[in-house]
């Protein structure tokens, strides 16, 4: 039976019985600023005491506003002409209409294929699911997914977690150029692999292919987006600019619900009207309460340059989780970028160690889709302290001692080695 959340404060939970959590995974890996943040939870008391909800066809606010050129000024390239969502799912399925009316709108109805990889995990929506290689999130569901017939998947070499550029030149030719309306790529793995990267190689492929055949090049970056891998995109870690990419939970940091698609302008071009009447969207997206929150989750990273604080963080966190490799035999390898990190396990522990995790007081998010990935994200907020990630990797070696005695060394011997 789950505990009864009682309240949070920087990166603790509290549960209703007085116990104290170490929030080892940003909730969904989206609280990425941890609880109770004065910044941003002062202007979301401010906006509603203003208005928390216009509708969108009626009206725009100042915050939505101010946040969309926030956006577009950190994009790379021409990336802007935001769409906003409630979800990453939401958005998502955003960015597969947009592609769909993209090639309608040039007359290539027969670009009409997506090509995605497994293991990803896209969202929970029908499209979102559709487009995931995530099979246990799909199990049962294969009649709602069943005209899903235009979704193709490349899967990696036996033994490997990602596609090379081979894998996904192959997967491109047996689609066939002329009917791929677009490729949509997680830059660093979630829920699916286990925060495994994908090789900057294949992503300038990538790039290179949509730019010589005209499909889509479609960055999921609800997870990465905005500081979570030590830059503010993950898709710099391979100097590329997609076509599409979706942003999600770092867009409110887990304050408020709100995703953002953003869009070349030479995607954009194509249409004769603004992108949020073409794809249409949802009653709440991009409601003034949540682009409050918004605004000042980004305007907060921005200010305290929270990527470089990330990828400084990560180093110390993927030093600290090295350690525990040779101290516990379960433990296979450490994964991931910037603060999105994992730890590879053997086949049958993810589970396990969640559990373990919460009764030592850190929470742990299980991932993989088999037992090549099986995983636990070790994603804390971005701001953490060092010696709160210390403190993590303390609690976390007393919870795989849980499930295997590790040698004789002393948790805190593992920190004070590095």
């Amino acid at each position: 039976m789950l505990p009864t959340v009682s309240h949070g404060a920087g990166v603790h939970v509290y549960d209703t019985e007085g116990r104290e959590y170490l929030d080892g995974c940003s909730g969904a890996i989206n609280t990425n600023l941890g609880h109770g943040l004065p910044e941003i939870t002062s202007r979301m008391h401010r906006q509603l005491d203003a208005i928390a909800f216009a509708y969108r066809t009626q009206f725009t606010s100042e915050p939505l506003e101010r946040l969309s050129a926030l956006l577009t000024e950190l994009a790379p390239g021409t990336l802007g002409n935001p769409v906003y969502g409630n979800s990453g799912s939401e958005a998502i399925e955003a960015a597969l209409r947009l592609t769909t009316l993209f090639h309608s709108e040039a007359h290539r109805p027969f670009k009409c294929t997506v090509l995605t990889e497994e293991p990803s995990y896209h969202g929970m929506t029908a499209g979102a699911l559709g487009a995931s290689g995530h099979p246990a999130r799909r199990h049962g569901l294969t009649p709602l997914l069943a005209n899903q017939a235009t979704v193709a998947k490349v899967r990696p070499r036996q033994g490997d977690m990602r596609a090379d550029v081979e894998q996904w030149e192959r997967a491109i030719e047996e689609v066939q150029p002329q009917n791929l309306a677009a490729v949509i790529v997680e830059p660093v793995g979630g829920a699916s692999s286990g925060a495994v990267p994908c090789d900057p190689a294949v992503l300038s492929r990538l790039r290179e292919l949509a730019d010589e055949h005209g499909f889509l090049l479609i960055a999921d970056e609800v997870m990465t987006g905005l500081g979570r891998t030590g830059t503010w995109f993950g898709c710099d870690h391979a100097g590329i600019v997609p076509d599409v990419l979706v942003l999600g939970k770092g867009v409110t940091a887990g304050y408020a619900p709100l995703s953002a698609v953003l869009v070349r302008d030479e995607i954009a071009a194509a249409f004769d009207r603004p992108l949020g009447s073409v794809v249409f969207g949802h009653t709440m997206a991009g409601a003034p309460l949540a682009a409050a929150a918004g605004l000042a989750t980004v305007e907060y990273l921005k200010e305290h340059d929270v990527p470089a604080l990330a990828a400084r963080s990560g180093r110390h966190l993927r030093t600290l989780l090295e350690g525990l490799v040779d101290r516990h035999p379960v433990v296979r390898d450490v994964r991931g970028r910037g603060l999105q990190l994992a730890l590879g396990l053997h086949a049958g522990t993810a589970h396990d160690l969640v559990l373990a995790a919460r009764e030592h007081g850190l929470l742990l998010y299980p991932a993989g889709v088999n037992a090549l990935t099986e995983s636990v994200l070790v994603a804390p907020p971005l701001n953490s302290t060092e010696a709160e990630l210390e403190e993590l990797a303390v609690r976390l070696d007393h919870s795989l001692t849980a499930l295997t005695p590790a040698p004789a060394a002393q948790a805190d011997e593992l920190v004070a080695a590095h």
